[in-house]
């Protein structure tokens, strides 16, 4: 074995390779944040209850004024909030990051519980720059990079109901781009939707022995009718969804593709013979 005469050449050379990984080593502890830390460390730090501590331990000596904030709409496109949720309904959540003095980029992460700590709802798909995770268990959505946008977006599905309010957390970050700890600022936020009231009342609903009929059974809108009729479908929030022309006679319909996921309200509408408009309403669950 041949040893190699330990000089002060050597030694500095030992000692370049050394220092150019501690270099390469704490840079890359420095960039572990931008694809979300979740991602790079396995960490919840939404503020939920059970998170790890938030990112204002390390983000906190930065020189922007973080203003953040959570929208539910019942749909994209939506301009108006809502502030309860109906059972087995998509909805459509923001998350905002705003700041002064201009950042680099935005960074935010995110999750839905229920009181106890469950996850609540489900997430189905984000916006492209955000990815869905999971930490323990428990879902998260955060971004994948330094995002130049300071808007995320999430489709959730909200649960079935009956287990409580539904509360989204969510820690935002304005960064200046350093892919470090400091110089960027860290705020916290919330928001709650409560469990809306679903029952519909129905004056104008008939009974099984009149001549038309509407009812739900599983995959299917059932109508019997002995004259034309027009149904008409609504979201909850009362978006119209579209209407059907049907003839008499029998007709099964699929609860899927109405444009929503959810409860629909269907109205069948039709002339009685002494000419008058009668209506019919059902609820069914729409995939």
């Amino acid at each position: 074995m041949k040893f190699v005469p330990c000089t002060r050449q050597n030694r500095r050379a030992r000692w370049s390779v050394l220092l150019s990984l501690s270099i390469g080593t704490f840079a890359l502890t420095l960039m572990s944040h931008h694809n979300g830390v979740a991602e790079e460390q396995n960490k919840d730090r939404t503020g939920a209850p059970g998170s790890s501590q938030p990112c204002s331990a390390c983000h906190s000596s930065g020189s922007y004024t973080v203003t953040p904030s959570i929208t539910a709409y019942a749909f994209e496109g939506s301009e108006t909030p809502v502030t309860e949720f109906t059972p087995n309904t998509e909805y459509y959540i923001v998350f905002e990051v705003g700041s002064s003095n201009n950042p680099e980029g935005y960074g935010f992460q995110a999750t839905a519980v229920f009181g106890n700590g469950d996850n609540a709802g489900t997430f189905i798909a984000c916006s492209d720059n955000a990815q869905l995770e999971d930490v323990g268990g428990r879902h998260i959505v955060e971004q994948n990079d330094l995002s130049a946008s300071n808007t995320f977006s999430l489709y959730w599905g909200a649960p079935a109901g009956g287990e409580g309010d539904v509360t989204f957390y969510a820690s935002m970050l304005a960064a200046n781009g350093a892919y470090g700890n400091t110089g960027d600022s860290y705020a916290g936020t919330s928001l709650t939707l409560s469990e809306a009231v679903t029952g519909i009342n129905c004056p104008d609903c008939w009974g099984d022995r009149d001549p038309i009929r509407m009812w739900a059974t599983g995959d299917f809108l059932n109508i019997v009718c002995d004259s034309d009729a027009s149904l008409d479908a609504f979201a909850v929030d009362g978006r119209w969804l579209k209407t059907l022309q049907l003839s008499a006679g029998k007709h099964t319909l699929s609860t899927r593709n109405w444009g929503v996921r959810g409860l629909v309200i269907g109205q069948l509408s039709y002339r009685s013979q002494n000419d008058e408009t009668k209506f019919i309403t059902q609820r069914f669950w729409a995939d």
